[in-house]
């Protein structure tokens, strides 16, 4: 089903008289504005004005032919030209806020700074979000990702989780079924993966790992959930009790 021409050209901060009008300058040519009020099915007065915006975005310009003005329409080729414009201004706008942000970014930190508790609780919901928390702590340079999870990061994030842990290792303790071996040895191509295994029986949907001075506790479906604890009292907790577990099952303790 092909899209509606006159929905489409909206979308370039047309109004539908406006597109209405476009449309009609492509099948009529060179025009009055009486005909083209008539092809586009309104009134005249709304002609001039959706032609005062055709013509901003260089769709439409007119000439005087006998003392009678005539509009006449640009070559569509013009449309992804515009595209391109409205992308070039989106980005050099949001160049410039980010430009701006940094100005004032230490300011921002430095009142941050002085209200959060050293304690510190969030939950997360999204992919956009669990990406920003797992940046911002790889800022710290983790050495490891530790904890309970069958290495669902890789299957939520097959490209991205290279990229993140190519300098960080992976200690599991992890369901052993085909499937997870499978994206375990997959895994152990670009990163450092260490597994101890558990059998089929224990269930595990739900992640938790130390990762740097973090506890994350993550819930990948059916929508993705990530908890994240900053607590020394909580990550000492939790990273003692999985060193003593992983040394025992591994004949160490």
């Amino acid at each position: 089903m092909k899209p509606d021409h006159t929905q489409l050209l909206q979308k370039f901060d047309l109004s539908p008289t406006a597109a209405k009008v476009y449309l009609a300058l492509l099948k009529l040519g060179s025009s009055s504005a009486d005909k083209i009020a008539k092809e586009a099915g309104t009134y005249k007065a709304n002609v001039y004005e959706a032609l005062e915006k055709l013509g901003r975005l260089g769709l439409a310009t007119s000439i005087l032919e006998k003392n009678k003005r005539q509009f006449i329409p640009t070559n569509p080729e013009k449309l992804p030209q515009i595209i391109d414009e409205i992308k070039e201004q989106k980005l050099a706008r949001l160049n410039e806020l980010k430009e701006d942000i940094a100005t004032i970014m230490p300011q921002l930190q430095a009142q941050y700074q002085e209200v959060k508790d050293d304690d510190l609780f969030e939950i997360y919901r999204g992919r956009r979000a669990y990406k920003a928390v797992i940046r911002e702590i790889l800022k710290t340079k983790p050495e490891s990702w530790k904890g309970f999870g069958n290495f669902q990061i890789q299957i939520a994030f097959p490209n991205e989780y290279k990229l993140w842990f190519k300098d960080c290792s992976f200690r599991l303790f992890s369901t052993k079924t085909p499937n997870v071996i499978k994206h375990m040895k997959e895994a152990a191509k670009t990163c450092d993966v260490k597994v101890t295994w558990l059998p089929k029986e224990v269930y595990m949907p739900i992640v938790w790992v130390v990762f740097g001075n973090n506890v994350l506790i993550i819930i990948y479906e059916p929508d993705l959930i990530l908890i994240r604890l900053q607590s020394k009292q909580v990550v000492d907790t939790f990273s003692s009790q999985f060193d003593y577990l992983w040394k025992k099952y591994n004949g160490k303790a």
